[in-house]
C-alpha cells in the first residue's frame, strides 16, 4: 500500500508540474482521479492464446505449470508497449476457487479449460461444500503466480479480481441451471396465489437459489480473505459478476436478486472492493445514477464492455458522447474496450479511424479515458496490439 501511495503522489506531482515522463502505472493511477498526459492503455493479456505468444505453450501446460504462466507474462511485458497489463495468468476460471470445490473442467491443449461437471445438483450438495480454511489447489496456484509475476515485474499493478457470488454460483451450479433457479425463485416470491406457488414447487425447488447464493456469498468473502492473507494487495481488488447482466438478466432482477448478496461481500470488506458488473448502455448508467439509491447501487463498471455493437464488433458510435459526458460529470475514468474480433479483421486504416474517433472526442470533452484491448481471438495478428496503442499515443493526448 505504501508503495502504491507513493506512486500516486509521484503521478500527481508529475501531472501538475509537468516534470518527467509518467510511467505506465503512474498514468493509469492518475487517470482515475484526473487527466494524465494522454489516454491510458491496457491489455487483457489472459485473453491471448498461449501458443500465439510461443508455440511451445498450450492450455494444458499453463493449467499445470506456474512457471509457464510466469514465462508467458514475461513475454507479454517485453512484447507489448502499454501502461497496464491485466491478469496475465492462463488458467481460465480454474483459479477462482470452484475447481477446488468440486467443479470438473475439460482440460485440453487447444482451448481454455471450461467447466463440464458441477457439484451442486440438490439442496443436500450445498451443505457438503465447506468454506476453505486455506488456499489450496488451483486457487493457491493463482495466488502464487500473481505474487511471483508482481515480484518480477514491479512496474505492473496486478489487482485481485475474483468471482463474486453470482459468477461463482454459475461455476458451482452451471450456467444453464442458475438463471432458471433465479427465475423460479422470483416467480415464487412475487406471487400471492397459493395455487401458482404449488405449481412452481411441482416444477422445481424455489428455495435452492437463495441457498446457493448464501453459500457463494460466504465463499467470496473467504476467498478474498485468503488472497489478502497470501500477501496480495487489497488496493484495486474487485468483485467480478460479469454474467449478472444483459442478456441473462435485466437491471431490476440484478438489483433485487443478486446485488444484496454482492453487498454482503462489499460490506464485509469495508466497501473497499470494486464491483465489476457491466452496464449495457450510457442511458442505463444515467438512469441508475439518477433513480437508484447511492452506495452499492452506484458501483458501476464505467465501460462499453457490453454496449450494443456493429457487426464488426465496435460499440455503436452514437453511445460515445453520452458515455464520455456522463463519465466527466461524475469524474470517472471511462474504459473503452476494443474487442479483438474487430482488430482481427480490421485494416490499419480502420484501426486508425476507430482510435482517432474515440480518443479525439475524449480529448475534446476533457474526459479521462483508458483504452483496453480484450478478447484477443485465435488468428489475430498480435502486432495489431502495438499498432492500436501507437494510435492512442498519437490521438489521445490531452
Amino acid at each position: 500500500m505504501a508503495n502504491l501511495m507513493l506512486t500516486m503522489l509521484k503521478a500527481v506531482a508529475k501531472g501538475k508540474l509537468h516534470i518527467g515522463e509518467l510511467s505506465g502505472i503512474e498514468r493509469f493511477m492518475l487517470a482515475q482521479i484526473g487527466l494524465p498526459d494522454r489516454a491510458a492503455t491496457m491489455l487483457a493479456a489472459t485473453n491471448i492464446e498461449p501458443y500465439m505468444l510461443d508455440p511451445k505453450y498450450d492450455w494444458k501446460l499453463t493449467v499445470e505449470s506456474p512457471e509457464a504462466n510466469i514465462a508467458l507474462a514475461g513475454m507479454v511485458c517485453k512484447r507489448f508497449d502499454c501502461d497496464l497489463i491485466l491478469a496475465p495468468i492462463w488458467q481460465g476460471t480454474m483459479g477462482m476457487g470452484a475447481a477446488d470445490l468440486g467443479t470438473g473442467y475439460k482440460i485440453s491443449k487447444e482451448r481454455v479449460p471450461y467447466p463440464v461437471e458441477y457439484p451442486i445438483k440438490t439442496m443436500e450438495d450445498i451443505q457438503n461444500i465447506k468454506l476453505p480454511q486455506e488456499a489450496t489447489g488451483y486457487l493457491k496456484m493463482n495466488f502464487d503466480i500473481t505474487a511471483e509475476i508482481q515480484r518480477r515485474h514491479p512496474e505492473l499493478l496486478l489487482p485481485v479480481w475474483l468471482d463474486g457470488p453470482w459468477d461463482l454460483a454459475m461455476l458451482l451450479r452451471g450456467d444453464d441451471k442458475l438463471p432458471l433457479d433465479m427465475r423460479l425463485h422470483k416467480d415464487y416470491v412475487e406471487t400471492d396465489d397459493p395455487i401458482r406457488k404449488e405449481k412452481i414447487r411441482k416444477y422445481g425447488d424455489p428455495d435452492i437459489y437463495p441457498a446457493i447464493m448464501e453459500l457463494t456469498t460466504q465463499l467470496a468473502i473467504r476467498i478474498f480473505e485468503l488472497a489478502f492473507k497470501h500477501g496480495l494487495p487489497s488496493t484495486g481488488a474487485s468483485l467480478v459478476d460479469q454474467y449478472a447482466a444483459s442478456p441473462i438478466m435485466g437491471r431490476p432482477d440484478y438489483v433485487k436478486y443478486v446485488l444484496p448478496y454482492i453487498k454482503k461481500v462489499w460490506l464485509h470488506h469495508n466497501k473497499k472492493l470494486g464491483i465489476a458488473a457491466p452496464i449495457s448502455s450510457p442511458i442505463e448508467m444515467r438512469r441508475i445514477l439518477e433513480t437508484e439509491p447511492a452506495g452499492i447501487n452506484h458501483q458501476l463498471s464505467w465501460s462499453n464492455y457490453i454496449f450494443p455493437t456493429t457487426p464488426e464488433g465496435v460499440s455503436l458510435p452514437e453511445y460515445d458522447r453520452p458515455a464520455y459526458e456522463l463519465a466527466k460529470e461524475y469524474k470517472k475514468n471511462f474504459m473503452y474496450v476494443i474487442h479483438g474480433k474487430f482488430l482481427r479483421d480490421a485494416s490499419e486504416q480502420e484501426i486508425d479511424a476507430l482510435v482517432k474517433r474515440v480518443c479525439s472526442l475524449a480529448v475534446e470533452l476533457r474526459t479521462s479515458l483508458s483504452i483496453m484491448i480484450s478478447a484477443v481471438p485465435p488468428g489475430m495478428d498480435l502486432e495489431k496490439i502495438n499498432l492500436t496503442f501507437n494510435f492512442v499515443r498519437k490521438y489521445g493526448r490531452y
